[in-house]
């Protein structure tokens, strides 16, 4: 199948706030990472400015050689040398960046109010000491605006070329992709390399109709479909059409970038908003464009959608045209457009992650290309130099969290789905782990036997770590279980009664975060239960009648009371049906006088239904002479 492509927009680059000091003789880099709090940004850029000034109080531990190597060492973000010239190609690709001049970042408070940029005309994209120079006397108010002192982010701009002010004043960041010939984990090799093109999602002509959350007033628009002269998302060089394998790839992207914000009141699509009005959010341009980076991004761009020039790109020719990388690219530029900063150490500008297999971690902000794992963070691994919370540097910028979909309590639990089959109830339930530390309670029903429960994450780049519990009637725990070597777990038990229980979900951590591991922080997202457990074996209720007679002259009247009789399995009495055979009106009182008017033998019948559903009937004989 082949969709016509069409020209609109998408992105992804990095936002490293590096600073290398160059202190030419004593041949030594002193580099300090200050992706951190705006705060800790501040504070950094102040002491490397004291250092420059000859502070003896330089603190070793951030001394690095230069040729120094790490097992981050295919990290993108490494700091590159500030006087290196810039090339040709790079000069081109700057030329071409362009934001509309009434387009307004928000401040370090997340406000657009008193914004000094219109005010700013520069003759080009520039870092280092050109864009000192050419902002002269408007760099103490950019300053500002982002939250800087002026003297931190002339260093800042001096020993990070990565950081670039536009024509107006306005902070980017611009980054490279997938680094040739890094070393990827078994895990996510496949996912790099592979085509994953084959086996869509949904029907394939509903692929630029995706939608996580159609009803949300926030919005994260994906483009694949290019955007004027930049060319549309293409995988095979057939300008024009979309390709099977090109629709396919794009619904794997989206779903993998859905499930990084499911825990948001957001809806990431790929469908254009039919209007902006009343509506707050971005787009991002995934484009087959060649150029130097993999992509780049305005810091604290989300706010008034722009869907003819948007803020965030992505370049997917140097995400090596796959599905992971591409999807790690716009949700990390998407953090950018949310006003996130990387995370990095004292000497890498994103930290690569640690850990192996479907558990190897890294933080979106990071760098995301080499593990399976990709969360949102606060900086919890060793050397972490950002510490800011992620989730409230978002909400600033007015990304709120979804409301809780799933009670957390046993009072509060919602009813798993349930199928009979091959003697078993198989049962399931779906949602999401909205918050840190959120559980999410569901009740079933079941016999005594084995029951089998399996919690699934998302089959798309899940960043949910699963915990599971199962609980009797009274909320205590029956069995637990966290698989630790993958993101999914199952849990069996052996359950002793007819009764109901419940299963609950959380996100879990792995580990030590200061080592391999990670913490619950970044355990969010979508998951899937699925079990089977016994069918309960309800035995009927039990009938008592007491009679004042059976036999008499007419007319007779027969005190009748059932009330004695009992449901079983915990059940009560739930309803009596009498019919007195004598083509009178039926009752269904538990106790009840009936009159026999004339001579004969009636057959009388009860029938109790307990709240189980089950039900017996009994038959008395009235002889009325």
């Amino acid at each position: 199948m082949r969709i016509i492509k069409q020209n609109k927009q998408s992105g992804r680059a990095g936002v490293s706030v590096l600073v290398v000091v160059l202190l030419v003789g004593a041949s030594i880099y002193f580099v300090e990472n200050i992706n951190t709090s705006m705060s800790g940004v501040i504070n950094a850029a102040n002491r490397l400015s004291a250092m420059v000034a000859g502070n003896p109080g330089l603190d070793q531990k951030t001394a690095a050689k230069p040729n120094s190597t790490s097992a981050n060492s295919a990290d993108p973000a490494i700091v590159k040398d500030a006087a290196a010239p810039i090339s040709i190609e790079r000069q081109q690709f700057l030329a071409q960046i362009e934001a509309p001049k009434n387009f307004i970042p928000s401040n370090a408070d997340g406000n657009i109010e008193s914004a000094p940029f219109s005010h700013i005309d520069l003759p080009e994209i520039a870092s280092g000491q050109r864009a000192i120079t050419l902002l002269g006397d408007q760099l103490p108010v950019v300053a500002q605006w982002y939250g800087f002192s002026a003297e931190a982010l002339k260093t800042l701009m001096l020993h990070d070329l990565t950081l670039h002010i536009d024509r107006h004043g306005r902070m980017l960041s611009i980054d490279d992709g997938v680094q040739a010939g890094a070393v990827l984990n078994a895990t996510t090799a496949a996912a790099i390399t592979s085509s994953s093109v084959t086996n869509a999602i949904f029907p394939l002509d509903q692929t630029f109709k995706l939608e996580s959350r159609p009803a949300s007033t926030r919005v994260l628009y994906l483009n694949f479909k290019g955007l004027g002269a930049k060319p549309a998302f293409d995988l095979d060089k057939n300008v024009g059409t979309f390709s099977t394998a090109e629709l396919t790839m794009i619904q794997k992207i989206w779903a993998r970038v859905k499930e990084d914000f499911a825990p948001f009141d957001v809806n990431v699509t790929t469908l254009p908003p039919a209007t902006t009005a009343g509506k707050i959010g971005t787009s991002i341009l995934i484009t087959n464009q060649v150029e130097t980076a993999g992509g780049y991004a305005y810091l604290n761009s989300f706010g008034t959608i722009n869907l003819t020039n948007p803020p965030a790109f992505c370049f997917q020719n140097n995400l090596a045209n796959s599905e992971k990388p591409i999807a790690e690219c716009i949700s990390h530029e998407l953090g950018h457009t949310l006003g996130l900063m990387h995370q990095g150490t004292a000497s890498l500008g994103y930290y690569a992650g640690q850990g192996d297999g479907e558990t190897g971690w890294a933080p979106i902000m990071g760098v995301g290309y080499y593990k399976n794992l990709t969360q949102w963070s606060k900086g919890e691994y060793a050397g972490a130099n950002n510490l800011e919370d992620a989730y409230a540097t978002m909400l600033k910028r007015s990304l709120n969290p979804r409301v809780d979909d799933v009670g957390n309590t046993i009072a509060t639990a919602t009813a798993m789905t349930s199928a009979m089959s091959n003697g078993l109830n198989n049962v399931s339930a779906s949602g999401i782990i909205e918050r840190v530390a959120d559980v999410d309670m569901f009740s079933f029903q079941a016999g005594p036997g084995s029951t089998t429960m399996t919690v699934q994450a998302s089959a798309f780049s899940g960043n949910l770590d699963a915990s599971v519990q199962l609980l009797d009637a009274t909320g205590k725990v029956v069995a637990s279980s966290n698989n630790p070597t993958t993101l999914g777990t199952t849990l069996t038990a052996i359950l002793t009664a007819n009764s109901t229980y419940y299963v609950s979900v959380t996100g879990a951590g792995r580990g030590d975060p200061k080592t391999t591991g990670y913490s619950n922080y970044g355990s969010l997202g979508q998951y899937l239960i699925t079990g089977t457990t016994p069918v309960i074996v309800y035995s009927a209720p039990v009938i008592v009648v007491k009679t004042s007679t059976l036999t008499g002259k007419g007319p007779l009247s027969v005190s009748l009371d059932a009330t004695k009789s009992t449901a079983m399995s915990g059940a009560t009495v739930a309803k009596y049906e009498w019919n007195f055979g004598d083509a009178t009106p039926n009752s269904t009182a538990g106790s009840l006088t009936h009159t026999f008017a004339k001579a004969g033998t009636y057959t009388v019948t009860l029938k109790i239904t307990d709240s189980n559903n089950q039900s017996k009937t009994q038959t008395l004989k009235v002889v009325v002479s």
